[in-house]
């Protein structure tokens, strides 16, 4: 009787991920949008990515991490995590340099936190490059767009002519 309802419920979740075709990195970037603003999301962003060691993971546990201070009110604690969060955002974009999506992240972190700190010495480097490879077809574009339009670190223009671009 055991073994029957082992082997269903893992028939269920064997179809359950066959209907869902998510990929790993679709999960990541699915709670990254939720972690921008859900706490609770913040939390299952950071254990997806952590122990991972490619450019794009590292990028979005920086983003963890950078969630993670925004909640703290602690300041000492506040600005480890952000601090930590660069320093993750700038190993992923020395790992792949060419990543737009890398990219965004480091520019979006960079462009919010006050410039008193010191973490946004790459902001003209990724607001450049940005600007240059912005394609159709980014899989955050409809987050992006919207993080353009409201950006303080872009002119009139510079929003224009990159959400044409998405």
């Amino acid at each position: 009787m055991r073994n029957g309802i082992l082997g269903g419920i893992a028939v269920v979740l064997f179809i359950s991920a066959t209907f869902t075709n998510l990929k790993p990195m679709d999960l990541i970037r699915d709670t990254y949008k939720r972690a921008l603003k859900e706490s609770d999301s913040v939390k299952k962003l950071k254990s997806l990515t952590k122990d991972k060691s490619d450019a794009q993971s590292i990028a979005f546990y920086a983003m963890a991490l950078a969630f993670e201070a925004r909640e703290t009110s602690w300041v000492p604690t506040k600005l480890s995590l952000a601090n930590d969060a660069y320093e993750q955002l700038n190993k992923a974009v020395t790992a792949n340099p060419k990543n737009f999506e890398i990219r965004y992240l480091r520019f979006s972190f960079s462009c919010e936190v006050p410039s008193m700190l010191g973490l946004n010495d790459h902001l003209a480097e990724d607001k450049k490059f940005l600007l240059e490879n912005a394609k159709t077809g980014e899989y955050l574009a409809d987050i992006m767009k919207k993080y353009f339009q409201k950006s303080s670190c872009l002119s009139e223009s510079e929003k224009r002519l990159i959400n044409t671009r998405l």
